[in-house]
């Protein structure tokens, strides 16, 4: 199993030459306001980041979804019950998904909408565990994810793809549970190649069908149906593409073809970077705007495609990581939108320690903002169980709970933000639990 991935979970080891060192954080970064002698909000005498290590948050929460078997809502679930096969219209389709998505009591079990399990929960999660897999405990942990997510990979006419297991209307596209995703197949091809549970076989067929059906010609697209450029899912297609190019066991000529496919879909992305290094969500009408954990995304997969396929992308880097820091955080508080007045979610918070995490191990930013990160989102989990009551702080406790949406994010901010902090003396790993034993529901 390989600890070295390349996920978006993970590091992608050295930065590519010419990006900032450590120390040279960007001009006006958040490692100014928050250096070795400045303590940010939440970062105080008593509070959890003081109380228990990171390691041992990631622990909690691991259990917490396991002992659930990773199954729970979704932001997304609110078309999987009855009502949900009346509305056929896409208006009613939206509608109703943002009805039971926003509302702060929980309609799921008024409309018969049932826990989930996703195998993009479970990719996602593999990744986060294969990050410690120098813990044997954790190293199990990774496997039985792993194979979970290569459980659900496709077969058929969609061989090689993940997809979502509900259906989703969003304002500019309807794509049912029967079509599969560019960002779920990605978290869940990485979580699968992070803990080497896809045979040879399997990584053909995932290469292939990423090039058949989620590539038209110019970028990768979200879904089969769609030739929308969104710039997250765009450059997750392109990293994707360039990681199993360089697997080693793919024909040449099917290597070839993603690395060609994946050079000029980073480039298409590139051209679309606005001159104040910001991304849209995507290009097109009601695409226009910023938000956190895309645009932490795109930081991500740039990078990683940059290093993967031995291009320049240092500069728009810089660029686009100025942007995130000044205009996403309001001091250690993600902001949703660019600029935006604060508005909770627990993707994008999870998705602002990650992303401080990798400014910090980047040189960015400093290792304490990132901490500070944490402790101004940490008490929102219910998961962590860090004492704030249900629902005082997180609004929507569901969506709190959602393992695809919450605990997955996470625990994969949590895992990445342990290996960037100085060592020190921890606890020893955490004895197996029973729900570590490998079971017939998840193997």
């Amino acid at each position: 199993m390989s600890t070295a991935s390349t996920s978006t979970g993970t590091s992608t080891g050295d930065p590519p030459g010419g990006l900032m060192p450590p120390g040279t954080p960007t001009d006006h970064s958040p490692r100014d306001r928050f250096g070795p002698d400045h303590h940010a909000p939440g970062d105080h005498p008593g509070s959890p980041l003081e109380a228990m290590d990171v390691l041992a948050l990631a622990d909690r929460l691991f259990r917490s979804a396991d002992a659930r078997d990773w199954a729970g809502p979704d932001p997304y679930d609110g078309l999987t019950g009855p009502l949900g096969r009346l509305a056929v219209h896409p208006v009613l389709r939206q509608v109703l998904l943002q009805t039971v998505k926003r509302s702060r009591i929980d309609l799921r079990p008024v409309l018969g909408i049932h826990p989930l399990r996703t195998a993009t929960a479970a990719g996602t999660a593999a990744g986060a565990c294969a990050r410690l897999s120098a813990s044997p405990v954790w190293r199990r942990r990774a496997l039985r994810l792993g194979r979970s997510a290569a459980a659900e990979q496709l077969s058929g006419r969609y061989a090689g793809l993940w997809r979502y297991e509900f259906d989703v209307q969003t304002r500019w596209a309807y794509y049912p549970a029967s079509l599969p995703n560019l960002v779920a197949t990605t978290f869940c091809a990485d979580g699968c190649l992070d803990t080497g549970t896809l045979d040879d076989e399997s990584v053909v067929t995932l290469a292939h069908g990423l090039l058949e059906h989620l590539h038209n010609g110019a970028f990768f697209t979200y879904t089969p149906a769609s030739d929308v450029l969104v710039h997250n899912a765009n450059l997750m297609g392109a990293a994707l593409a360039g990681r199993l190019a360089c697997i080693g066991t793919l024909p040449g000529e099917l290597a070839d073809r993603l690395v060609d496919a994946a050079r000029g879909a980073v480039e298409v992305s590139l051209n679309g970077q606005r001159p104040d290094g910001s991304w849209p969500y995507g290009r097109g009408p009601r695409l226009g705007w910023v938000d956190g954990f895309h645009t932490g995304y795109v930081l991500l997969r740039l990078e990683q495609a940059g290093t993967l396929l031995d291009v320049d992308v240092r500069r728009p880097l810089e660029r686009g990581v100025d942007h995130y820091l000044r205009h996403l955080f309001d001091g250690p508080l993600p902001r949703y939108f660019a600029d935006g007045r604060s508005r909770r979610d627990p993707n994008n918070d999870a998705t602002a320690v990650r992303m401080a995490a990798w400014a910090a191990e980047r040189g960015f930013a400093a290792a304490d903002f990132a901490c500070a990160v944490l402790a101004a989102v940490v008490d929102r989990y219910p998961d962590l169980g860090t004492g704030t009551p249900p629902g005082a702080a997180s609004g929507n406790r569901p969506l709190w709970e959602s393992p695809r949406w919450s605990i997955a994010p996470l625990l994969d901010a949590l895992t990445a933000l342990h290996t960037v902090l100085p060592a020190r003396d921890t606890p020893p790993s955490p004895r197996r639990p029973p729900a570590d034993q490998p079971s017939a529901r998840t193997v």
